[in-house]
């Protein structure tokens, strides 16, 4: 009952604070101690570690904010934007920001299984969190099935069950992305402490980025 609370506080109530306060400041980050300018520095980060070339791609992140990463890979990369998140106000920036995105307002499994688009990047940054364990799985492998070849599932701000950080709802226990590559065989798994990705102390020490690629 605890965490089902405590997921309803995170999902519907603090989330929807973050959406007014980001429309009034310009902010797009969710995390209080990141700003626009980090979300587009992980970014640019993350895509010269993959050496991912994304022009004319499309792109899905799956709990989109007010789409400031989207937003940023719009401008400078030229990608073909698509977000879902629960927020009408967020959806409602980032179609402001993207007259050429794709928005849903849905959640995030109902979606994955309604798509038909296949895609190159898919980000869940501070997000998978949110669902249980056996939630997380289902989602990875609907994810890869709308993965092209090459493309990557990139899964940010990911907590271990051992950690002493408590912010995710549902952290995994260690070795859940490796079980999920021994059992789905077309995914290889990449994972990097975020503050040595990203470089600068806005980072909690036990986060991870994981990258997940489609072969």
């Amino acid at each position: 009952m605890y965490t089902q609370i405590k997921n309803f506080f995170h999902i519907r109530l603090l989330m929807n604070i973050y959406s007014i306060r980001n429309m009034i400041t310009g902010n797009g980050a969710v995390w209080l101690k990141l700003n626009t300018q980090d979300l587009e520095k992980m970014v640019e980060t993350t895509l010269s570690r993959l050496s991912l070339d994304l022009q004319g791609s499309n792109v899905l992140d799956l709990g989109c904010g007010t789409g400031a990463m989207l937003s940023y890979l719009s401008k400078e990369k030229g990608i073909i934007p698509h977000g879902v998140d629960l927020s009408r106000l967020n959806l409602y920036q980032c179609r402001k920001k993207m007259v050429n995105g794709h928005f849903s307002r849905q959640d995030i499994i109902k979606y994955l299984d309604e798509t038909q688009t296949k895609f190159d990047l898919v980000i869940l940054y501070g997000v998978i969190g949110c669902f249980t364990v056996d939630q997380q799985r289902k989602m990875i492998d609907k994810i890869s099935n709308i993965l092209n070849t090459g493309g990557v599932l990139w899964i940010g701000a990911n907590i271990y069950t051992d950690s002493s950080y408590k912010f995710q709802t549902y952290p995994v226990p260690r070795g859940f992305y490796e079980d999920i590559c021994n059992t789905n065989q077309s995914l290889d798994v990449e994972e990097f402490s975020e503050l040595e990705v990203f470089g600068n102390g806005k980072y909690d020490p036990d986060q991870t980025t994981v990258f997940l690629t489609k072969k």
